[in-house]
């Protein structure tokens, strides 16, 4: 197992157990994107191979110091990386580019040296992304959550687009892949800021938002918990039918490929094994329509008309319902969506309650599949012994 390899693991395992839920940017997931990130600039800025192995570790520690702290991290990820490298006797002018990689990515701070720079960048690669505002929502809920830092939609949306305008990438890879997308995020704070201001001036008086009820899903944090939980063990078991299904399909286009052709061969010298053979490939075909119908993807229409979004009869978070609309008609309706707690409520539900419909579809036909297969599998091996004991001379 590579140096490389055991940081993932390592890390993967110390962040699942050891960092709190509250950290919904500074996560799991946000480390491995930032990984990633890393090698590709690194991989297109055409780096050593010894310095993708340095800037990987650098990308994979930079923030497990999260687990210990908020602020200053990155004093308590240097410590965490340092401890790991040095027990497995890191070269070490490479230990100290990566501590060197890892404290560069502290605000404020200026890398001196190109891998520096690809961890900066990367670090900050989601500004230049699609899913940018999917990862600021998520930055301001742990802000409220462990800093108490709330800010207004306006000042939120200011906020960062002064951000974005003062942001500049190092390389030159950097600013020709994520640079585009950085402009076009600052015009959509922009917007985003200035629809907050007109919808602010259009009320007559000034009024606090009404509190959730405490049985409601976004008031209730064990609801919240319960539905984020609920909504992953779905996708997992989702991902764990795909493969049953995957494995069924392999298997048994190995057997209608390699193995039949096989026995047909000797057909002609030995007539018992034709009624076997058919058996078996009937058992086949059925176990790979049911297995293919399994992880045959649904019917999308990519559309969703404003009455059934006014309606709270479509969900928008499902990017089935929206990827032929276009920007400004999935931001209005996702407005809509969003400013009525009910309306956002009832989203959510339908998320959850259509991905069961479709989960339960998933393993419904597995089901059938694996059937098909076992039965299909011992009639094959009872038509053979009947046949050889019938037929064979």
């Amino acid at each position: 197992m590579s140096i490389t390899q055991e940081a993932e693991r390592y890390v993967t395992s110390l962040l699942t157990e050891k960092l709190s839920d509250t950290h919904t940017y500074h996560s799991l997931d946000h480390t491995m994107r930032v990984r990633d990130a890393c090698l590709e600039i690194g991989k297109g800025m055409k780096v050593k191979e010894e310095e993708l192995e340095v800037l990987e570790l650098a990308a994979l520690f930079h923030d497990t110091g999260f687990i210990a702290q908020y602020d200053g991290h990155e004093a308590a990820s240097h410590k965490i990386a340092q401890d790991f490298l040095v027990a497995r006797d890191y070269q070490h002018k490479k230990l100290e580019k990566v501590l060197a990689c890892i404290d560069t990515t502290k605000i404020g701070v200026e890398p001196r040296s190109k891998l520096e720079e690809i961890m900066k960048d990367a670090d900050l690669t989601n500004l230049g992304r699609a899913d940018y505002l999917k990862t600021l929502a998520n930055l301001r809920q742990e802000w409220e959550v462990i800093l108490g830092q709330k800010h207004s939609d306006v000042a939120w949306y200011r906020l960062n687009r002064s951000f974005l305008k003062s942001h500049s990438y190092y390389t030159n890879y950097a600013e020709k892949h994520f640079g585009a997308q950085v402009k076009q995020n600052q015009k959509v704070l922009k917007n985003l800021a200035k629809a907050e201001e007109v919808n602010m001036k259009k009320s007559t008086k000034p009024s606090k938002p009404p509190k959730p009820s405490p049985t409601s899903i976004t008031g209730s944090r064990s609801a919240q918990m319960m539905f984020k939980t609920a909504s992953r063990n779905h996708l997992d078991l989702s991902s764990l039918a795909d493969n049953k299904a995957n494995i069924m399909i392999t298997v048994n286009a190995a057997i209608v490929t390699v193995a039949l052709p096989l026995a047909w061969s000797y057909i002609n010298t030995y007539e018992y094994l034709l009624a076997p053979s058919i058996t078996l490939l009937l058992t086949c075909l059925g176990s790979m329509v049911f297995a293919t119908l399994a992880t045959r993807p649904i019917k999308m229409l990519g559309f969703t008309d404003e009455e059934k979004i006014k309606s709270g009869q479509s969900n928008l978070f499902f990017f089935g319902n929206f990827f032929n609309m276009s920007f400004d008609e999935y931001y209005l309706g996702m407005q809509q969506t969003i400013e009525q707690e009910d309306r956002l409520e009832g989203a959510i539900m339908r998320d959850l309650y259509f991905l069961g419909r479709s989960l339960g579809r998933k393993y419904n036909q597995l089901r059938i599949c694996y059937n098909i297969f076992m039965i299909g599998i011992i009639l094959s091996v009872i038509v053979f012994l009947v046949a050889f004991n019938v037929l064979a001379p």
